[in-house]
């Protein structure tokens, strides 16, 4: 009997372990180190293997902002590519000055941490950083 109930706890365990280390669903934040730059991607599950959600970026320098809200249109749309790694894109600025800006995700569940990257460098003005860990 103990050896059934220390096989269901680590089977249980396990599953656990697994089924929440690609759990994105949440708000990720960086900062700048000088503390003049904000972004932040807000984040939910549509499917086990497609994400959606919305970014925030600020830059207090130049007092430019670009919010969107969950009720928004999704400006984040990311699919699993391998284990705790989506890829996909982002939209930001609005109208003809719209970039769509390919990106990666790379979920790292020990420190509960997202590496946000560009995979290919957007062309014209963006307010997105090229790379940056971001923190729940």
């Amino acid at each position: 009997m103990k050896t059934i109930l220390l096989c269901s706890f680590v089977i249980f365990t396990c599953f656990s372990i697994s089924a929440s280390a690609q759990d994105l669903t949440g708000q990720w934040s960086w900062n700048s180190g000088d503390g003049q730059r904000t972004f932040t991607i807000d984040l939910t599950h549509i499917t086990k293997d497609r994400v959606q959600g919305v970014h925030c970026v600020e830059d207090f320098e130049i007092k430019i902002s670009e919010c969107f809200q969950l009720q928004d249109e999704y400006t984040v749309r990311l699919v699993k590519t391998a284990e705790n790694i989506f890829q996909g894109n982002l939209m930001s600025g609005e109208g003809r000055n719209r970039l769509v800006e390919d990106i990666q995700l790379q979920y790292i569940p020990l420190e509960n941490t997202v590496i946000f990257t560009h995979t290919k460098i957007p062309k014209g003005i963006s307010l997105i950083p090229v790379e940056a860990i971001l923190q729940r």
